[in-house]
C-alpha cells in the first residue's frame, strides 16, 4: 500500500501557538490544495509565513549519515531511497525549498519510512508531517517534550 507524506518545517512561534490544534494546520493545507486561482495564492503566502525553509544540506548530510550503512540506500540529486529489500519495505524522500514529499510502500512494514522519520525529527524540532489522503498529520516529534507548558512565553 502506498503511502504520501508531504513535511513541512513550522516557525517555533506558531508551532507553540497550535500545539494541541494541529487539526487547524492540516486544514489550512487541505483547503490549499482544493483551493484555485488568488484563494490559493493567498494560502500559499500564509504558509509560507508559518513555515521555515528546509535546511537540505543539513538533511542531506544527516541522511547519508544515518543510511550508508544500508545496501538498499540510494541518493540521486535531491531524492533520497530506501529499499529494505528483506523486510518488504522502500521508501522515497525528495527534498524541495520549503517542503518535503515522502512516499512508501510496503504491505507488511512502515519501516523505511520510520526510519526516514527517525533521522528528520532529530534534525528540526518543528518538522510536521501530514497526509492529506489519509487524514493523518502530526508532529514529527512531540513539541510538550521541546516546550514545556509551565515554560513563559516572552
Amino acid at each position: 500500500m502506498m503511502r504520501h507524506y508531504e513535511l513541512f518545517i513550522f516557525e517555533e512561534s506558531v508551532a507553540r501557538q497550535y500545539y494541541g490544534q494541529e487539526a487547524k494546520l492540516f486544514h489550512l493545507f487541505k483547503e490549499h490544495e482544493q483551493a484555485r486561482g488568488e484563494k490559493r495564492e493567498l494560502l500559499s503566502k500564509q504558509i509560507e509565513y508559518i513555515t521555515k525553509p528546509i535546511p537540505a544540506l543539513l538533511l542531506q548530510q544527516k541522511l547519508n549519515e544515518a543510511f550508508s550503512y544500508e545496501r538498499g540506500y540510494i541518493q540521486h540529486k535531491n531524492r533520497y531511497f530506501l529499499d529494505l529489500f528483506s523486510r518488504g519495505a522502500k521508501a522515497e524522500l525528495m527534498i524541495e525549498r520549503r517542503a518535503l514529499y515522502l512516499t512508501s510502500d510496503g504491505e507488511e512494514s512502515t519501516e523505511a519510512e520510520t526510519m526516514f522519520f527517525e533521522v528528520l525529527r532529530k534534525c528540526e524540532p518543528t518538522f510536521f508531517a501530514l497526509s492529506l489522503n489519509e487524514q493523518r498529520f502530526g508532529w514529527l516529534r512531540p513539541i510538550k517534550q521541546q516546550f514545556p507548558l509551565s515554560q513563559s512565553h516572552g
